[in-house]
């Protein structure tokens, strides 16, 4: 991937970061210049980072992934400051699909800690510089990262990542240094408990569970996400405007109510709060996108009566999508018809300057490519199975391409 860096950057990973500090430029004519951070591969994984007698760090990222490029000339400038004590890799998840699944990754960007051939930690969203150092600096020391991360939890955005990204074991262990964890709020007010409800993971009904147990006292709007409709009603008698108010994240309970259906298996609170003057018109986050979590429902339903209550079509979520971007780009041909027939306009751009049918040829393009290839990023011959999923997937496409154009 390319990745532009200013003139001070790149001195800096050139020449080391002392200068830096003090904003000053290093000399062009340092004795011996160090290299740039590498990617790793799948090939190469062994070898490079479990096999490795000194720590790893690895980010695991992407071209496409904006949160990426906040990261990138971070890890770029630690490869100097780190260079024979510890290694420092990138692998590109697009290119490199093996070692991503195979170590459970569920998003980019993500950093990975490797000490003797055994995965120490990981962060799974931008921090500041020094918290990378430190962890590295531990493993480099023989200390434990998890004695370090116990030093950054005053740290909004890290506290964020640690409590939805560890083990609830991990978790309470926390307890023994920081028994407030799940009761001090985030620095926007924001409880450790909405945020779990607001986001979504595997862990989220045991990271519930455990905020519940750990002293977390639920908000009018998480009793929506918890399923407890009636004390959500009880609530609004003290704070109508509770209905339509945002947490201070941004999300609503109308969003929450609708984004926890599933996983509440029929006991969700939607009805309840659009009979309590949930407003659609109201939610208009692009990070907590009411029209996306509708969508994912795929509840023909359910979207009318949001249509019919204000929900705007053409809010754009924070991938840049509106509705009928998204459900062409996941093949949803029921709700797409109907978005069209409720009048969702088949031009409409994304924040990037694609049209829904612009999307799909993409798709079919990459599929066409892959399957005449016949063979996978290895090398090996793509299974019978693999060919015929692919046929399916384009005549899939094909016919939501026709839907658009026609």
């Amino acid at each position: 991937m390319k990745i532009r860096i200013d003139l001070l950057l790149f001195s800096c990973v050139l020449a080391g970061l002392a200068a830096c500090s003090n904003g000053e430029v290093p000399d062009s004519s340092a004795e011996e210049a160090v290299p740039e951070v590498t990617y790793v591969t799948t090939e190469s994984f062994d070898e490079q980072v479990l096999d490795s007698d000194i720590p790893v760090l690895v980010d695991f990222t992407a071209e496409w992934c904006v949160p990426c490029r906040e990261v990138d000339p971070i890890i770029m400038s630690l490869y100097p400051e780190m260079h024979g004590r510890a290694k420092i890799f990138k692998l590109d998840i697009d290119k490199d699909t093996d070692v991503y699944r195979n170590l459970g990754i569920s998003g980019v960007p993500n950093v990975l800690f490797f000490n003797d051939g055994v995965e120490q930690d990981r962060i799974g969203s931008p921090q500041p510089r020094e918290i990378y150092v430190q962890y590295l600096e531990a493993m480099i020391a023989g200390r434990s990262t998890f004695e370090v991360s116990l030093q950054f939890l005053k740290e909004d955005a890290f506290r964020r990542n640690f409590i939805v990204s560890r083990s609830i074991e991990e978790l309470g262990k926390t307890l023994e240094s920081y028994p407030e964890l799940m009761t001090d709020p985030l620095e926007n007010g924001q409880s450790p408990l909405s945020m779990i409800l607001n986001g979504a993971s595997y862990l989220q009904d045991q990271q519930i569970e455990f905020a519940l147990n750990n002293g977390a006292t639920p908000s009018t709007k998480d009793l929506v996400g918890l399923g407890r409709c009636e004390e959500f009603l009880s609530a609004l008698e003290r704070d109508p405007d509770a209905v339509n108010r945002p947490d201070p994240d941004g999300a609503t309970p109308l969003y929450l109510a609708v984004s926890h259906a599933e996983r509440l298996e029929g006991k969700d609170c939607i009805k309840t709060v659009l009979d309590a003057g949930g407003d659609p018109s109201r939610d208009n986050s692009q990070d907590f996108h009411l029209g996306t979590s509708v969508l994912f429902m795929q509840n023909t339903d359910l979207l009318g009566e949001m249509i019919d209550r204000g929900l705007d079509l053409e809010q754009h979520n924070a991938q840049g999508h509106n509705m009928l971007h998204t459900a062409s780009l996941y093949g949803y041909r029921t709700m797409l018809q109907y978005l069209i027939d409720r009048g969702a306009d088949v031009g409409a751009l994304t924040l990037y300057g694609k049209t829904s049918a612009d999307l799909v040829r993409e798709s079919i393009v990459r599929l066409e490519e892959f399957r005449a290839n016949g063979v996978d990023d290895k090398g090996m011959s793509i299974e019978p199975e693999v060919v015929e999923r692919l046929n399916k997937d384009i005549a899939d496409n094909t016919e939501i391409l026709n839907l658009l154009e026609g």
